[in-house]
C-alpha cells in the first residue's frame, strides 16, 4: 500500500492572531518578506507596538514564525480572519449529529459559515482558544458547527480525555493532524489528515464519507461510513495493519515500533496520550518509512540464512506473525522453536519438515488446530500449547513417540472470538483428546481452564507417566478405576462454567456495531445469539443451581446497557437487543425444557427489553 497524498499547509506570508491573555484581549501579527519580519502586537483597541526583525535566512525567519504561531495558539489565540456567529443549543440541537453531553437549551454554540480555513491548529477544549470567554463565570460554549468545508492548517486538538466541545462539519475536513480525547467529532463528508490519534472512549469520531490518513491510532471504534485508507492501530498492544479502500491487509502486520517513532512506543503499545501531545506540538509520531513484521523477520534472520544448517534454536516471540514465512523451513537442523505471542491461527503442513525439532512453544497465538504433519516430528519432546483455541488434536500426534510434556492450559484463551472470527464459528475442546493416551513416553499433561466435559475412555499407554492434571474444567464425574492416573478437580466445575459468562457476556463483546448497521439502520443479532447459545451450552447442566450464572448474566447485562446507552440516546438499541435475547431463549431452551437457567434469564433480559 502506498502512503496516501496528505495535506501540506503552504507557508503563510502574513497572519493576525487575537485572543485573551488573562482578562485582556490582545493581538499579534506578522508580515514575512524573505529574511525580514514585520511584527505588530499589543492590546486590542490600541495602536500596539511595531518592530522589524532580520534573520540570517528565509528558513530561519519561517522557523521563528511557525514557533511563534504554535506557541500563541497553544495559549489561546486564533486568526482574526475567522468570523464567528453565536447561537443557542435549542436552535441547533435537532441538526447536531454527535452524542449528547447534557447540553441545556440556553447553552451557546459557535457557528462558522462557508468554506473555512483555519491557518493554524484548532483547540477543542472548553474555555481555550476560540472557546475562551471574557467572563469566566459564563457557561462554556458547547461546540462549533462549520456550515461548509473546514481546513485546519495544523493539529485539530483536544487535550481533555473525559469531555470537550463538539465539532460538526457540514462538508469535508482537511487537517494536518487530528489528536483528540473526549471531544465528539462529526464530519458529514470526507476526512483527510496526517496522523490521527483518538485517545479515550468518552469521545467519538463519526465520518459520513471516506477517511484518508497516514496513520490512525485509537482505543475505540471510529465510525466511518466510507472507505478507509490508512495504517491502523486498534489499541491495547494490537498490531498495525494497512487498510486500502476499506480492505485490511490482515495477513501483513506491522509492529507498532515499525510504524511509530520510539518516543510513543513502549512494550509494543502506542502511548496515545504522548502521541497526542507530540502532534499538538507539530512533531511527527510516525516513521518516514514503515517496516512490516515480515521485513523485520527477514532482517532478524538475514545473518542466519547464510548458514541455515548451523541454526539450532530460533526465537520469533511477539513478532505479530499471522503465518510462518517460507524462509523458516530452511532451518532443517532446528531443535528449539519459540513462536510465542503471535497471531497464528494455524500452522502449515511444512512444519513437518523440521524433523530435528525437540521443543515447540506456541503459547498465546489463538491456534485453532495443529497440522497433521506434526506426526513427522519424531524427536519432539516438549509441546507447549498454552493459551490458544485448540478444540481438537490430530491423530497423527501419536507418532511423536518421544513426546514427554504437553501443556494445554487455557484453551480457549481470552481472545477466542477474534481467533475464530465470530461467535458462531467458535469450537471448544469438550472431549479429552484420546490421542494423548497413546503416546508411549508421555510424562506430564496439564489441562486448566479448558472446558472438558469428558475424560479418556482408555488408560494411558505410557509407563513413564507422572502427572495428568485436569483443573477448572466442566468435568463432574470421575471413574476411580479408569481415571486413577489422573488428578481431576470436579468441585470447581460449576464456578468455572459460570465464570465464562463474566468473561464474555460484557460490553467489550456486545457492542452496538456488532448487531446494528448504522448506515442501513438494520439489526442483525446472529452474533450475540451465537454467544448466548455457547454460554448456555457451557453452563447447562454443569453450573446448577445457576445462582452464580444468573448473577453473572445480570451484571453483564447492566454493563452492556451502561456502555450502549452512555449518552442516554440509545435506549431503542438496548430495547431491541434484549428483546432479541429474550425471544431467542425459546428455541435455545428447547433441548432443556423447564431448565431453571433459561427461565431465570427470561426475567434478567425482560428488565431491559421492557
Amino acid at each position: 500500500m502506498k502512503t496516501p497524498r496528505l495535506p501540506v499547509a503552504p507557508p503563510r506570508l502574513a497572519m493576525r492572531l487575537e485572543g485573551l491573555e488573562g482578562k485582556t484581549r490582545g493581538f499579534w501579527s506578522y508580515a514575512w518578506h524573505g529574511e525580514q519580519l514585520e511584527l505588530h502586537h499589543g492590546k486590542a483597541g490600541t495602536d500596539g507596538k511595531r518592530e522589524s526583525r532580520t534573520f540570517a535566512s528565509t528558513e530561519e525567519a519561517g522557523a521563528f514564525v511557525r514557533k511563534q504561531v504554535t506557541a500563541r495558539v497553544a495559549k489561546g489565540a486564533w486568526s482574526s480572519d475567522l468570523v464567528f456567529e453565536s447561537t443557542t443549543w435549542a436552535q441547533v440541537k435537532d441538526s447536531v449529529q454527535v452524542p449528547g453531553n447534557s447540553e441545556e437549551d440556553e447553552d451557546r454554540v459557535l457557528v462558522l459559515s462557508g468554506d473555512i480555513v483555519v491557518p493554524h491548529g484548532l483547540w477543542l477544549d472548553f474555555r481555550r482558544g476560540i472557546f475562551a470567554q471574557d467572563d469566566p463565570d459564563t457557561s462554556p460554549f458547547a461546540g462549533l458547527i462549520v456550515r461548509g468545508n473546514l481546513t485546519v492548517e495544523g493539529c485539530l486538538f483536544n487535550g481533555e480525555n473525559d469531555f470537550g466541545p463538539f465539532l460538526q462539519v457540514h462538508g469535508n475536513l482537511v487537517a494536518t493532524s487530528i489528536a483528540i480525547g473526549g471531544s465528539r467529532l462529526r464530519v458529514t463528508g470526507d476526512v483527510m489528515t496526517g496522523d490521527l490519534v483518538a485517545v479515550y472512549n468518552h469521545g467519538s469520531v463519526s465520518v459520513g464519507g471516506a477517511l484518508v490518513a497516514r496513520t490512525v491510532a485509537s482505543e475505540y471504534t471510529l465510525q466511518v461510513e466510507g472507505p478507509i485508507d490508512a495504517w491502523c492501530y486498534r489499541g491495547r498492544g494490537s498490531k498495525v495493519f494497512a487498510v486500502s479502500a476499506g480492505v485490511e491487509a490482515s495477513d501483513y502486520p506491522y509492529d507498532a515500533k515499525g510504524v511509530f517513532v520510539p518516543a510513543v512506543v513502549a512494550d509494543e503499545r502506542v502511548l496515545l496520550d504522548k502521541a497526542r501531545n507530540l502532534l499538538s506540538a507539530g512533531k511527527p509520531i510516525s516513521r518516514p518509512v514503515f517496516t512490516s513484521v515480515r521485513d523485520a523477520f527477514r532482517q532478524l534472520v538475514s545473518k542466519k540464512m547464510a548458514e541455515p544448517d548451523k541454526v539450532k534454536s530460533l526465537t520469533l516471540e511477539g513478532k505479530g506473525l499471522t503465518s510462518l514465512p517460507d524462509d523458516l523451513f530452511q532451518f532443517r537442523r532446528l531443535e528449539k522453536l519459540n513462536l510465542r505471542s503471535n497471531e497464528l491461527r494455524t500452522l502449515p503442513e511444512a512444519l513437518g519438515q523440521l524433523t530435528e525439532l525437540r521443543e515447540l512453544d506456541v503459547r498465546g497465538n489463538g491456534l485453532r488446530t495443529l497440522p497433521e504433519s506434526i506426526g513427522a516430528l519424531k524427536k519432539l519432546r516438549v509441546l507447549n500449547l498454552e493459551s490458544n483455541c485448540l478444540w481438537r488434536l490430530p491423530d497423527s500426534l501419536a507418532e511423536c513417540v518421544e513426546l514427554r510434556t504437553v501443556n494445554l492450559v487455557n484453551n480457549p484463551y481470552s481472545y477466542v472470538r477474534r481467533a475464530f472470527g465470530s461467535w458462531s464459528r467458535v469450537l471448544l475442546m469438550w472431549d479429552f483428546p484420546e490421542v494423548l493416551t497413546r503416546l508411549p513416553k508421555l510424562e506430564v499433561v496439564t489441562f486448566e481452564g479448558t472446558p472438558l466435559r469428558t475424560l479418556p475412555r482408555r488408560r494411558f499407554d505410557s509407563t513413564s507417566l507422572r502427572t495428568v492434571t485436569v483443573r477448572k474444567s466442566l468435568v463432574t464425574e470421575v471413574d476411580p478405576d479408569l481415571h486413577s492416573q489422573l488428578t481431576v478437580s470436579v468441585e470447581d466445575s460449576a464456578g468455572k462454567a459460570a465464570a465464562y459468562i463474566g468473561y464474555w457476556f460484557r460490553s467489550e463483546y456486545v457492542r452496538l456495531e456488532s448487531f446494528h448497521d448504522a448506515k442501513s439502520g438494520r439489526y442483525d443479532f446472529t452474533e450475540v445469539i451465537a454467544l448466548l447459545r455457547l454460554l448456555l451450552r457451557i453452563n447447562i447442566p454443569t453450573a446448577t443451581p445457576y445462582d452464580t450464572a444468573l448473577e453473572n448474566f445480570r451484571k453483564g447485562s447492566e454493563d452492556i446497557v451502561r456502555d450502549l446507552n452512555w449518552h442516554g440516546s440509545n435506549a431503542r438499541h438496548v430495547h431491541a437487543l434484549f428483546t432479541a435475547l429474550r425471544d431467542a431463549l425459546g428455541p435455545l431452551g428447547e433441548p432443556d425444557p423447564g431448565n431453571a437457567l433459561v427461565a431465570g434469564l427470561r426475567d434478567v433480559f425482560a428488565v431491559h427489553a421492557g
